[in-house]
Order: C-alpha cells, then structure tokens, then sequence
C-alpha cells in the first residue's frame, strides 16, 4: 500500500477520506487545508502519492501541483474534485498530473486510481480525458498568431506561468511588482485570446501536426 497525503479544504471530507484510506491498508502522512500547510507537509515528509482537490480557497491542486513540479519534485499526484475543465485537464496533464478522480465517483475508483498510480501507471477518468481531447483540437485554433507576438518580458512570464508560479513568485524572479505582473497578464491574455492561466498553458502546449 501507499504512504500518502491528501489536501483538501473541507474538515469533514478530509477526515472521511483520511479514514476512509487508512482503513483501507494505506498509510495516510498527514493532511492539509491549505497550499502552504500542504507545500510544508510535502517538504517534510516522504509520500509516495498526493491526493489534491483541485479547487480550494487558497490556491488548489494546479498551483501545489506547479510548485512542486517548479521546485523539481516529481512525486506522483492524483486529483480528486467535483469538476474540471478541460483546460484545466490539459494544463494538469502538462504539469505532470497522474491521476484525476471526481468525487461523484465510487470510492472504490479512487483506490484503483491509486493503485495504478503506484505501479508506476497513470489514471485518468476517461469521460474527463475525452472531453480535454476534443477541446485540444478546438483550442489549436486559438493560438498565438504571427502578427500579434509576445515581448520578451511576456514570454518569460507565459513560461513561468507555464510551470505553475503565482504572480508573487513570478515577481520575485523578474524583479518586478506583482502589478506589473498583473498588467503583463492582461498583456499576454488579450494576444493570445485566452481567459485564465490554464487555457494560456493549453495555448502553449506543441501542436504535434505541426
């Protein structure tokens, strides 16, 4: 079985699921509310396999998943929520996501998601996995043309929204105010044609037709 740790937002959800998968032959770490409680147990501990929500109050599963992925841990990571879209799946696929569970799901699918996670196997509910498909296709059509092209400055900051950093941490390593940040952002959004960070990740994934 695995060592794991899940964060989750809800109290009562995160201790159901804790006991839930104790009781069911893993051994649960720790879990966490919020992304820096989370960021610090990962740091601290040695799990084989995260159980993220996705969507939290502070920040959720794509950003602790990107932070982790930028900091150059490559722990495997299941998310487990009520919805996703399908930019966020191809934006959590891009950072190296093994796993997604929706929580309407059979618990039972969540132990074999996990199973598979750790013989090495990647999991992804196929209905979800289909519809980040087709949207793929769609999206190509939306890239970045010629006669519109990111600065310098814009690529850098679409690069490193690209591996999950906030616009503090984003700021911190250009040397720039977050509001400059923000006012780069729009920058880059308006150009691009996108209205979030996912679909900008989306935009920037290769076209293998090319």
């Amino acid at each position: 079985m695995a060592k794991l740790i899940i964060v989750d937002d809800h109290p009562i959800f995160l201790d159901g699921l804790t006991q839930f998968l104790g009781s069911n032959g893993h051994d649960v770490l720790g879990g966490a509310r919020t992304e820096p409680e989370a960021l610090e147990l990962i740091a601290n501990s040695d799990p084989e396999i995260l159980v993220l929500d996705l969507s939290m109050k502070e920040g959720g599963g794509l950003y602790i998943l990107g932070e982790l992925r930028a900091s150059g841990c490559s722990v495997p990571a299941i998310f487990l929520t009520v919805y996703i879209s399908p930019a966020q799946t191809l934006a959590a696929i891009e950072m190296g996501v093994n796993g997604i569970v929706l929580k309407e799901s059979d618990p039972q699918e969540l132990l074999a998601c996990i199973a598979k996670v750790a013989a090495g196997e990647n999991c992804i509910d196929p209905d979800i996995m289909d519809k980040a498909l087709r949207y793929s296709i769609q999206a190509r059509d939306k890239k970045l043309k010629p006669t519109s092209p990111l600065t310098e400055r814009e690529k850098e900051i679409s690069q490193l929204i690209r591996t999950g950093l906030r616009n503090r941490a984003i700021a911190e390593k250009c040397g720039l105010t977050e509001g400059t940040v923000k006012v780069h952002l729009h920058s880059i959004f308006q150009k691009l044609g996108v209205r979030s960070r996912a679909e900008l990740i989306v935009s920037m994934i290769p076209d293998d037709t090319e």
